[in-house]
Formats: structure tokens, C-alpha cells, sequence
């Protein structure tokens, strides 16, 4: 087996540390078998280091304690062998050698010219020029694309700005709209409200002017039942005045005496005009009375004395009673208008 030069070269390195250089040889040859060298490296380690080589007796380890242990049998000692020359090399080595080299050179020249050349070459003309005119057609593509993008963005804008007029002039109109009703049901209200006002002054206001009619109408109704009142107290006077005369006078009466009789005057009673505040309440008047006295007046008497005709003639009480009747409805029409 060959010797290993290393381990030899360590081993020695180590046996020359002064430390181990004091131990005894056993110890030295013990310490280089647990790094596993042979006898024959051992021996020659200590040969250069200049120790002792160790006996040749052959060694026994130790029985084994647990685990096996591998067994490397002993060697013997050889003597040192000078390495063998180096082979000579003829015409044949050198022409394989030629051989495989030039193979291996064309394939790396095959290889870098198919696939390394075309990245590092220059370009050629024909391939700029078919290079400038994909650019171009690409450019051309791209101009009509951002043309065409412009086109787009013209038309999107008229159709917004047609869409936000549109949008003011619904939004004005809704406005518009909403004005007219709030202006219409403003009017609306303050036309309920003044309806409502005019329902309430005339819920507040018939009962009064019923109250102020009903009132005017009994002051009325007194009045004329005082005229009638004082009519007939007139006629019945009349009537007692007519049957004294009558008495006294001749039963042949002259014929003038009835001419006489039927031209004296009787008082009437005026007519009462309503007030102006109530203008379509009825004018009240006196005519049945009036006509009643002068159809009582106007009858002719039938009562003839032989004495002379006397003249008819109205009392003076008489005559001031209808001059205060005739002066208060004066004063009622005065206070109507």
C-alpha cells in the first residue's frame, strides 16, 4: 500500500511540537495509530523526525468493549520506492489529441456563429430598413390610434356638454315649475284664508244684521201699530163729531151740503222709507190706512137735518197729531239717509 505523504507530513509536523517531542516513543506510536496510520507511515514518520522507530512486534489491540471495532492487520515495513516516470507520448497520442480538439472547436464555433453570432452582429441594411418599417408601421398604428382616441374624446364631449344642457335647461324648468306652484298654492292659501275671513265675518255678522233687522223691524211694526193706533182714535172721533152734527142740523139738508161734506180733508199717515243701511228691506206704508180713512171720510152722510148745512172743520188736537206724526217720520227719513 502506498504511503499517504500528508498524514506523514502531519504526523511529523505534530512529533516536532515540543510537547510531544518529551513523551516516550510508545506514547508517539500509540497517538499516530489512533489517527489511523499504518506501521509503515508511523516508521517512516519517526525516521523524519528522527526517533526511534518502534519494535516490530506485532500488536494486539484490546478485546472490545461495547461496539466492534474495525481490525486493520499490521503492515510490513517497506522500503522507500521512488515514483515511476512518467510515460513517453507518441505520433498517435498527439494526433488523437489534434483530433479531439478540432472537434471540439468546431462545434464551439458551429454553435457560437448559429446562436451567439446573430445577438452581437451588427444588423444589416436589409434588416434596418425592414426594422424601419415595422417602426413605421407601428408609429402609423399608434398616430391612428391616438387620432381616432381624439375623435372619441370630441364626440363624448359634444354628447356631454348636449347632455349637461339638457340637464340645465330640465333643471330650470323644474324650477320654473316649482315656483308656479308654490306661487299657486301661496294663492291658493290666501285665497282659503280670505274665504275663511269672509265666512267668519259672515257667521259673525248675520246673526247681528238679523239682530239689527229684527230690532228695525219691531221699532217698524211699533210705529205703524202706534199710526193705526191714532187712526183709529181720529176715525172714531170723526165718526163722534159726524153723529153730533148730525143731530143738531135739519133733516132737509141742502144740496151743496154733500159737495160740502166730501171736499174736508182728512190727516194720512206718511209713508216710512227703510234706512239706507238695510236696502232690501221693505218699505212699510200706511196706504190701507190712508185709503180706509178716506173711504170713511168720503162716504157720503145720510143723516139730513132741517137746519142749515154746516161746514166740516178738523179739530186743532187732530191737526197737531199729524203734524207730529208727519215731523217724526221726517225725522226717521233724515235719520235713514
Amino acid at each position: 500500500m502506498a504511503i499517504r505523504e500528508d498524514l506523514v507530513a502531519s504526523a511529523r509536523t505534530v512529533l516536532q511540537d515540543p510537547s510531544v517531542a518529551s513523551s516516550t516513543v510508545e506514547n508517539k506510536v500509540s497517538f499516530l495509530r489512533s489517527k489511523n496510520l499504518t506501521e509503515e507511515e508511523i516508521s517512516v514518520s519517526l525516521a523524519r523526525v528522527g526517533s526511534p522507530a518502534p519494535p516490530t512486534a506485532q500488536y494486539s489491540p484490546p478485546p472490545p468493549s461495547g461496539h466492534p471495532q474495525h481490525y486493520y492487520p499490521p503492515y510490513a515495513q517497506q522500503a522507500w520506492q521512488p515514483q515511476p516516470p512518467v510515460p513517453r507520448r507518441d505520433w498517435r497520442d498527439w494526433f488523437i489529441m489534434a483530433t479531439v480538439v478540432s472537434g471540439v472547436g468546431y462545434g464551439l464555433y458551429t454553435l457560437s456563429k448559429r446562436y451567439v453570432y446573430p445577438l452581437i452582429a451588427p444588423p444589416t441594411p436589409e434588416r434596418l430598413e425592414q426594422d424601419k418599417k415595422s417602426i413605421e408601421e407601428q408609429f402609423d398604428k399608434a398616430f391612428a390610434l391616438v387620432e381616432q382616441l381624439v375623435k372619441d374624446t370630441e364626440v363624448l364631449k359634444e354628447a356631454e356638454q348636449q347632455r349637461t344642457e339638457k340637464l340645465d335647461t330640465a333643471i330650470e324648468e323644474l324650477n320654473s315649475v316649482m315656483a308656479d306652484l308654490k306661487t299657486a298654492n301661496r294663492r291658493r292659501e290666501d285665497d282659503v284664508q280670505r274665504i275663511r275671513d269672509e265666512v267668519q265675518g259672515l257667521q259673525l255678522a248675520i246673526p247681528k244684521a238679523m239682530d239689527n233687522q229684527k230690532s228695525l223691524t219691531d221699532s217698524r211694526l211699533s210705529e205703524i201699530n202706534t199710526e193705526l193706533t191714532s187712526l183709529k182714535t181720529l176715525y172714531s172721533q170723526r165718526l163722534a163729531t159726524g153723529s153730533s152734527s148730525g143731530t143738531t142740523s135739519s133733516y132737509s139738508r141742502q144740496p151743496g151740503s154733500n159737495i160740502a161734506s166730501n171736499r174736508s180733508t182728512t190727516p194720512t199717515a206718511p209713508t216710512v222709507e227703510s234706512p239706507a243701511d238695510s236696502p232690501n228691506t221693505p218699505s212699510i206704508s200706511t196706504e190701507p190706512s190712508k185709503n180706509t180713512a178716506q173711504g170713511t171720510t168720503n162716504k157720503p152722510s145720510t143723516i139730513s137735518s132741517g137746519g142749515p148745512a154746516t161746514k166740516a172743520s178738523i179739530p186743532a188736537w187732530q191737526m197737531a197729531a199729524v203734524a207730529s206724526s208727519s215731523s217724526a217720520a221726517k225725522d226717521a227719513e233724515s235719520g235713514g239717509v
